[in-house]
């Protein structure tokens, strides 16, 4: 399944971007590339996203666990259901998440190099999470009230109501009429 791939290619390359900077330079060195406007510098963020909830390891492991496994599981029994942008960006969002969760579960820490000085330093992980959410917003606005397949669900009205008959009432002392013919009027 090509959305498993995705997931998987995403820890892949997080991973090696991850290593090469932890075996290449120390915490808190930094790296150049484009003049002042973008660093390579390594950093330990022990929190989540722009260090938030620092030192809540535990619960930064076990809520993100939880979605991403429901989400996984969504993606193996549902993924016909959908459109390719909305099962890609919930890989990208999957793959960048597990990216991080196996640094925090390893390390209790995530390992962050790209550096523009005027935004926090993130990873490739937070890339791909990043641009999974920017393509689900985007399936939300091309798709959201088409239904899950992207195509319009008819809307059918009820049929129109008959009115019923009611039911002819036979007087009580009458005898019942049985197989005759009804007179015709001249």
């Amino acid at each position: 399944m090509i959305y498993v791939l995705v997931i998987f290619g995403v820890m892949v390359l997080d991973r090696i971007v991850k290593t090469a900077v932890d075996n290449s330079m120390d915490v808190g060195d930094t790296i150049p590339v484009l003049g002042d406007f973008f660093h390579i510098t390594y950093i330990r963020n022990t929190g989540a996203a722009f260090s938030l909830l620092e030192g809540h390891t535990l619960l930064l492991i076990l809520v993100p666990a939880i979605i991403i496994g429901i989400a996984i599981i969504f993606i193996c029994f549902r993924h016909k259901a959908y459109k390719p942008i909305f099962m890609f960006s919930i890989a990208l969002i999957c793959g960048g998440g597990l990216g991080n969760l196996t640094d925090r579960a390893a390390y209790s820490y995530v390992i962050d190099m790209f550096d523009f000085g005027f935004f926090p330093v993130f990873n490739v992980a937070d890339i791909c999470v990043c641009v999974g959410c920017g393509l689900l917003l985007l399936y939300l606005i091309l798709f959201g009230d088409k239904g899950d397949k992207g195509e319009k669900k008819e809307v059918k009205s009820a049929p129109p109501r008959k009115e019923k008959a009611e039911p002819v009432k036979e007087k009580k002392n009458a005898p019942a009429k049985q197989g005759k013919k009804p007179k015709r009027l001249k």
